[in-house]
């Protein structure tokens, strides 16, 4: 009888002992489960941040890239009004110049003419 309670009172003894390391390592993965968690949190947020930041940033680029395609367009089209005035313009010049030498023309044509004839009664 004194050895089954002796026997009885290191298993009851190892039991306790057992439930005390329990006890530990679940406190010690308590613990551990809330930093994780904690870590989770903060690592939730930044991840909140870079995501607001992101958003922010690529609307900006978004903005940068309309303003330089608007700037571009605008110089373009600036630069077609340009040239399609100065086209007008030479044909308008050209045009001018076209009826001046024909006048210049028909005037040399008649002087060329007055002067043959000039030429014909003094040879006759």
């Amino acid at each position: 009888a004194v050895v089954s309670t002796q026997s009885t009172g290191e298993q009851v003894f190892e039991v306790q002992e057992r439930h005390a390391q329990q006890a530990s390592q679940l406190s010690s993965t308590a613990l551990h489960v809330q930093c994780l968690q904690a870590e989770n949190e903060k690592l939730s947020q930044v991840i909140a941040a870079l995501t607001s930041a992101h958003k922010t940033e690529t609307e900006t680029q978004k903005f940068r890239n309309l303003l330089v395609f608007r700037q571009y367009k605008d110089y373009h089209e600036d630069m077609r009004r340009e040239m399609a005035m100065r086209y007008e313009q030479l044909v308008a010049s050209c045009v001018q110049d076209a009826i001046f030498l024909s006048s210049k023309n028909a005037e040399l044509t008649a002087e060329n003419t007055e002067l043959k004839k000039k030429l014909r009664h003094f040879t006759m």
